[in-house]
């Protein structure tokens, strides 16, 4: 018992002594993470995840009224409808798809470099491309985090942006000085439910780790050390742990200013709500008239409320008036609603940079060039995310190449193959004149709607023409005859 308190004072004032020498370094964290949380960034990037799945804004509407005291309380008879439209997500699933749903195209001379680039990034890279694409446009950036697993093979996966502050070394934020991936673990003491955050400080040499518990925060030995006893860094290698001389988390950005698509369309989307709501409650409250009596005396003021909530409102006669009921109507213009609903759905479609399907004045089978103006927009978007991906591509290509041991890899290419609906004759017909012209195979298959595998395509190409050297046809059937 008496070693067990020793080992125990012994611990704690180890901590106590990190916690000292490490003092400015957890100041700064805690101050950065309560910024990034507080930030307009952050608070665009929950938006834009609630959003994507209709969590708007106009769920969370309450109609209210004053009661005899003129105090502000909840009005439930009222038509209160609270319609969430799924434009946003249409939005984002337009775009991922255009840019992201068909294979990237990978070229390098080094086909041998190549097939070992794919092996290491896994045959689902593709589909974690297509996830990045979902992240980076609702939230602003995608964060991937490359690393070696247990049995020594490359792997990444996505840190959720939230979870992330980047401290970046340049104004431009092309590279990571360092970055602070933080979270919430909960668990039981008990009967008790308790919460312990955890803080992961990354830089190109290593990663500590910290966590706080009764608002303190101190070293996290467990994840700290190995059972060696070793100080764990980023990965560990043949010789024990190794660092990648970069901080392992690569941005792959949704645009210049790292904004997410909700920031654009998110105001107009409110709006749209509010105006079908109150469409749909103009329906409501027509269905649910308020019928007015008149000649019909009562002293009772409790009675006379329920009435009213009743839908029925009760009147004195006038003098001058006989009695009878009528029905009050609602006085809102109906027409006015939906045209100013019309107009903002165009609005939105216009900010978010989607495709507006205007058939009635394209037609349903556009040409080329009128399918290339519907979706010049978009086209600009997608183009823009992907230039970012380009660039986060190459900067994951130094950790492949670090895995792989190689100081000079070969280049290589990354081409985006988009989705853009077309018209195929014109689209085949323009892919043979450019080869008639002379264009380089490479350049026209590119364009080419029907090919998936530009790399596969120029491998046939090759080999037919090796065959028709060899063998003329002509002078074949010549012989035959």
């Amino acid at each position: 018992m008496k070693l067990f308190k020793k080992l125990k004072r012994g611990v704690k004032a180890m901590a106590n002594e990190l916690r000292s020498n490490n003092s400015d370094l957890l100041t700064m964290i805690d101050n950065k993470i309560s910024s990034f949380k507080a930030s307009e960034k952050y608070r665009n990037a929950v938006n834009g995840r609630k959003y994507y799945i209709t969590e708007n804004d106009i769920l969370k509407h309450v109609n209210y009224t004053l009661d005899e005291n003129g105090k502000k309380v909840k009005d439930e008879s009222q038509a209160n409808n609270k319609l969430a439209h799924a434009h946003y997500k249409n939005m984002v699933d337009e775009k991922v798809s255009y840019a992201l749903s068909k294979e990237y195209t990978l070229l390098c001379d080094d086909e041998v470099y190549l097939r070992q680039l794919q092996d290491t990034l896994g045959k689902n890279f593709p589909y974690m491309m297509m996830k990045l694409g979902y992240e980076a446009s609702n939230t602003g950036i995608g964060w991937l985090h490359p690393y070696i697993d247990e049995k020594g093979s490359f792997r990444t996966m996505i840190v959720p942006y939230e979870r992330f502050v980047p401290i970046w070394k340049d104004n431009e934020h092309e590279e990571l000085s360092a970055g602070i991936y933080f979270y919430t673990e909960v668990y039981r003491e008990g009967s008790k439910e308790r919460e312990r955050k955890h803080a992961e400080y990354w830089t190109a040499e290593g990663v500590q780790c910290f966590i706080k518990e009764d608002k303190v925060w101190m070293s996290d030995y467990k994840n700290n050390f190995d059972e060696a006893g070793n100080t764990v860094s980023h990965y560990q290698g043949k010789e024990g742990w190794c660092s990648w001389g970069k901080v392992p988390f690569i941005p792959f950005k949704n645009n210049f200013i790292e904004a997410p698509d909700i920031k654009f369309v998110k105001s107009l989307i409110d709006g749209y709500d509010s105006s079908r709501s109150e469409a749909a409650n103009y329906i409501d409250d027509v269905r649910n008239l308020l019928y007015v009596i008149k000649g019909y005396t009562s002293s009772d003021k409790d009675k006379l409320r329920n009435e009213i909530r009743s839908r029925l409102l009760v009147l004195d006669n006038d003098v001058d008036e006989e009695s009878g009921a009528s029905a009050l109507s609602p006085s809102t213009d109906l027409t006015a609603v939906i045209a100013h609903s019309e107009q903002l759905k165009r609005d939105i479609i216009e900010a978010g940079q989607g495709v507006l399907k205007d058939f009635d004045k394209f037609g349903n089978n556009p040409s080329g060039i009128a399918l290339s103006f519907m979706y010049s927009s978009l086209d600009l978007k997608a183009s823009a995310m992907c230039t970012h991906f380009t660039f986060a591509f190459d900067s994951l290509m130094y950790f492949v190449n670090s895995y792989l041991d190689i100081s000079k890899a070969p280049e290589i290419k990354i081409t985006f193959n988009m989705n853009m609906k077309i018209n195929e004759t014109e689209n085949l017909d323009n892919c043979q004149r450019a080869k008639n012209l002379g264009i380089s195979a490479d350049t026209w298959l590119s364009k080419c709607a029907w090919v998936d595998d530009i790399q596969k395509e120029l491998d046939f190409i090759g080999e037919n023409e090796v065959f028709q050297d060899k063998v003329d046809i002509e002078d074949a059937e010549n012989k035959e005859e």
